[in-house]
């Protein structure tokens, strides 16, 4: 009897530990037009990335931004910036583009108050041999101290369930 309530009280903490943390998911993208790494015959007249959710705005404050970089490592002067809900679009100037890799980086701020930023490549007829080297940026893949507190209360519940076990199994319980 006294096993069963101890299990129960075991699986209650971890239940307690794990549902009193709060939850914390962030905006990824949806998708992206142009498509991620297609080859264009000509530049688009708009580049417009989808998120999963909405965008923040801040009134005349620019938290969502878009900027696109030429092969040579060049930023080109974007027309404006629209935010449509979770979409974010940017119009490019009429004008004659290099052939090669563009790289398009965007940096968005959803509702929850978390920003993201990322990149994709674009290539206009066929990709560039040697492709200007440009900034890291943070991708979809990150690690809040929030995680890592989950992450050591339940190795540390873990632990004292292998000891509790192991305790019980000596004492012949």
């Amino acid at each position: 009897m006294f096993r069963k309530v101890s299990h129960i009280a075991l699986a209650a903490i971890i239940l307690a530990c794990s549902a009193s943390t709060p939850a914390s998911a962030h905006t990824s993208v949806v998708k992206t037009i142009p498509s991620y790494k297609s080859t264009l015959s000509k530049m688009p007249e708009t580049i417009s990335i989808e998120f999963t959710d909405i965008l923040m705005t801040l009134g005349e404050k620019k938290v969502n931004s878009i900027e696109v970089t030429d092969p040579s490592g060049t930023l080109i002067p974007l027309i404006g910036t629209e935010i449509d809900k979770s979409v974010l679009s940017v119009s490019l100037p009429q004008r004659s583009y290099l052939d090669g890799t563009y790289l398009v980086s965007y940096r968005v701020v959803s509702a929850d108050g978390h920003s993201i930023s990322g990149s994709y490549e674009l290539y206009l007829n066929t990709p560039s041999e040697n492709v200007a080297v440009v900034e890291e940026h943070e991708g979809f893949f990150h690690i809040h101290q929030t995680h890592i507190i989950q992450g050591g209360i339940a190795l540390i519940l873990i632990l004292l369930w292998w000891a509790y076990r192991r305790f019980n199994r000596e004492q012949g319980l």
